[in-house]
């Protein structure tokens, strides 16, 4: 024989249930390394940082060559491929400072491995690293950051002496 119960009923036991349980959440371990948790953050915002100023510098240089997918977005490349982009297009744009471009990306390419570090036990657990991990990333970013600005001050120097020699 089936069971009779309307909608209502359902909804009445679920809220009965619902009402019985307690409302109190306890934490089943007390996080008291408030400092480990900022550490963790501070790593995970430097990489964010890293792959915008490298996802920028990349579309700095496709500028006029469709467009290149935002940070986040479905499809956007991994970090390792944004840089051997970034490397190809610095080779076929003769970027100045090439060979200062090579090292950083070669360098950079360790970033997700420090960042991953937060993961690891060993890393993790050790403020040192975490700040070490968080230094050497802001440095990546930094290194990138002066690359692609000094890039852009030098195409706007040369616009206006291109501009004069055409009049």
């Amino acid at each position: 024989m089936r069971s009779r119960s309307t909608l209502s009923d359902a909804s009445e036991r679920r809220d009965r249930s619902a009402k019985s349980l307690s409302t109190t959440i306890t934490a089943l371990k007390v996080a008291p390394d408030r400092g480990r948790a900022e550490l963790i953050r501070d790593v995970v915002d430097a990489f964010r940082r890293l792959y915008g100023s490298v996802l920028r510098f990349v579309q700095m240089f496709a500028d006029g060559q469709g467009s290149f997918p935002s940070a986040g977005a479905s499809g956007s490349p991994s970090f390792n491929q944004l840089l051997s982009i970034l490397a190809e297009q610095g080779k076929a744009a003769g970027f100045r400072r090439f060979s200062e471009l090579r090292t950083a990306v070669e360098e950079a390419r360790s970033a997700e491995q420090l960042r991953d570090a937060i993961f690891s036990d060993a890393h993790s657990n050790n403020h040192a690293a975490l700040r070490k991990a968080a230094a050497e990333l802001e440095r990546l970013d930094a290194t990138f950051v002066g690359l692609c600005v000094e890039h852009v001050l030098e195409q706007h120097a040369r616009a206006p002496l291109a501009l004069s020699s055409d009049v």
